[in-house]
C-alpha cells in the first residue's frame, strides 16, 4: 500500500512538473501567481467535472437497477435535468463540464475555460464572485500551450490518485514549494511542509470548539484537523469553502 501511494505521488509530481515546464516556456503566461491561479482553476474544473460524471453514472446505474431506461427522453427530463439529481454534486451546465472542455479545439480553449467559470459562477449562488473574470483570456496562451496544459490536467483524477480530500491542496503546495519559495516570502506567503502541518494539528488537539486560521493558504491545517476529527469519530465536520483568487478555504469545525 505504501509503495502504491509513493508511485501515485511521483506520478502527480511528474504531471505538475510538466505543467510548470509548459507554462514556464509559454509566452504571456504571466507571473508565478497567475500561473498558479490558472493551474488551480484548471484542477478545480477537472475535479468538479469528474464528480459530476461520477454522479451521472451512479444515477444511471440506480435507474437501470429499478428497471428504468436512463436514455429515455422522459426519464432524462425527470431525473437528469433536475439540479438536485445527485446528492452533493453540482448539475454542471454543458459548457462547464470537463467533457466539453477537453474536447474543445485548442484555438478556442481560453474562451471556453472562461465561459465555463462564468457559467458556474452565475448558476450557483455559493460560487458567485469566486472566480477572477478573464483568468484565461487575459493571458491568452497560445493554442498549443493551453492545450498541452489541459491535457496534462486531464490526467489528474481521483480515480488515479485515490479519494484524497486535499488533492487541490497538494497542487497548491507543489507550486508554492517548487516554484516560488523565495518569491512568495516577498509577498508575505510562506510554505509549511505537510509533515509539519500534521504535527501541529496533532499537538493542538482540535477536538472541541471552533478552529480559526486567518492565514490558511490552501487550508491544509483545517484538512488535517478534519482528518483527526474523523479518526476520533462522533464529531460532525462542517466544511465551508470560499474559493477566492488565492484559494482561501474557511473550514469551521464544531462539536
Amino acid at each position: 500500500m505504501a509503495k502504491k501511494k509513493t508511485e501515485e505521488k511521483i506520478n502527480l509530481d511528474s504531471i505538475l512538473f510538466k505543467c510548470r515546464d509548459i507554462l514556464r516556456k509559454a509566452r504571456n503566461s504571466g507571473s508565478f501567481f497567475e500561473k498558479r491561479d490558472m493551474m488551480l482553476t484548471l484542477v478545480f474544473l477537472r475535479f468538479i467535472g469528474e464528480k459530476f460524471e461520477d454522479g451521472v453514472e451512479k444515477l444511471r446505474q440506480d435507474l437501470i437497477a429499478q428497471g428504468l431506461d436512463p436514455d429515455d427522453e422522459n426519464i432524462i427530463a425527470a431525473f437528469f435535468d433536475d439540479a438536485t439529481f445527485t446528492d452533493g454534486t453540482y448539475n454542471l451546465p454543458v459548457e462547464a463540464r470537463w467533457s466539453t472542455i477537453i474536447n474543445t479545439p485548442a484555438p478556442k480553449l481560453n474562451v471556453a475555460l472562461d465561459t465555463a467559470l462564468h457559467s458556474i459562477a452565475t448558476s450557483s449562488q455559493q460560487l458567485k464572485g469566486c472566480f477572477v473574470e478573464g483568468t484565461f483570456t487575459t493571458r491568452n496562451l497560445a493554442p498549443n500551450d493551453i492545450k498541452q496544459v489541459v491535457d496534462e490536467v486531464n490526467k489528474i483524477s481521483h480515480k488515479a490518485f485515490g479519494e484524497e480530500k486535499d488533492l487541490i491542496g497538494r497542487v497548491y503546495e507543489y507550486f508554492l514549494k517548487e516554484f516560488a519559495v523565495n518569491a512568495t516570502k516577498e509577498e508575505g506567503e510562506y510554505y509549511t511542509p505537510h509533515d509539519v502541518v500534521q504535527l501541529i494539528a496533532a499537538m493542538i488537539e482540535p477536538f472541541d470548539g471552533t478552529s480559526y486560521d486567518p492565514c490558511c493558504g490552501s487550508g491544509g491545517m483545517f484538512v488535517q484537523s478534519a482528518t483527526l476529527f474523523e479518526k476520533n469519530g462522533a464529531i460532525s465536520v462542517e466544511l465551508m469553502s470560499t474559493v477566492r483568487r488565492k484559494s482561501l478555504p474557511l473550514i469551521v469545525l464544531q462539536k
